[in-house]
């Protein structure tokens, strides 16, 4: 690693500046593994930025950027160690609270949070739709939301409009767990709704009425013309 001894006889403004330089946007992980005795078990694995241990002038400048948070998160009865807390711009950074059950758990923060990042197995499940999804509002100045969609991109089809969720549509964004690549909601639901029409046509099917393709019958006619060739008609929402 290269060195810099001249550094120190830098004027004093444009080593500030370095040190500020050294600001930039990280993903910060407060997740929680597990609970013992209803209390949560952290799991802070996000480093301290190195530049706020370089030195007593690096760390006096960089707490104007940087503040400690979540030190609500006690430590379970059984691990005698500090209470842990993380160093968080939450200007810059994103915040990953990992699974989406326990959004209440950072509520002294969340108004502080402006990206935030969880992840879900399955967005049908009745804890997540219960105790997770909804608690989204306790965080009232986020601008950016990122679903780790475990159980795959598009099964978060139509989401935008299933949920309240406490920024504008356009800035929600599902990521696949796989290969970490994110898509925007809308464009995931343009997506999905073409991909649905066109297998909706390729099965001879009018993705819009429900109906045969080219059936130019009555409802009722057409419900017999699918029921006697084994192709029930079914109305699409």
């Amino acid at each position: 690693m290269s060195t810099f001894p001249q550094f120190p006889l830098l004027p004093s403004e444009l080593r500030l500046r370095i040190w500020e330089l050294t600001v930039e946007p990280r993903t910060v992980d407060v997740s929680v593994s597990s609970y013992h005795y209803s209390k949560p078990l952290p799991v802070i694995s996000t480093p301290v930025p190195a530049a706020l241990q370089a030195c007593q002038e690096a760390r006096h400048e960089l707490q104007k950027h940087y503040e400690r948070a979540f030190t609500e998160i006690d430590n379970p009865p059984h691990v005698f160690e500090p209470r842990q807390y993380v160093w968080v711009n939450f200007d810059l950074d994103i915040i990953d609270i990992g699974p989406g059950w326990h959004f209440e758990l950072y509520a002294k923060d969340a108004p502080k949070i402006q990206r935030l990042r969880f992840e879900t197995a399955d967005r049908e499940d009745d804890l997540f739709q219960r105790s997770g999804i909804r608690r989204l509002r306790l965080y009232t100045n986020v601008r950016e939301v990122f679903v780790v969609c475990k159980d795959g991109l598009d099964s978060w089809w139509r989401a935008l409009d299933d949920y309240e969720w406490p920024c504008g549509v356009e800035n929600v964004w599902f990521v696949d767990p796989d290969d970490g690549k994110m898509m925007r909601g809308t464009a995931l639901d343009e997506m999905c709704e073409k991909d649905f029409r066109r297998r909706t046509i390729e099965q001879g099917w009018d993705p819009d009425t429900g109906l045969l393709l080219g059936c130019i019958a009555s409802d009722e006619e057409c419900r017999k013309c699918g029921d006697v060739h084994g192709y029930p008609i079914v109305y699409l929402q």
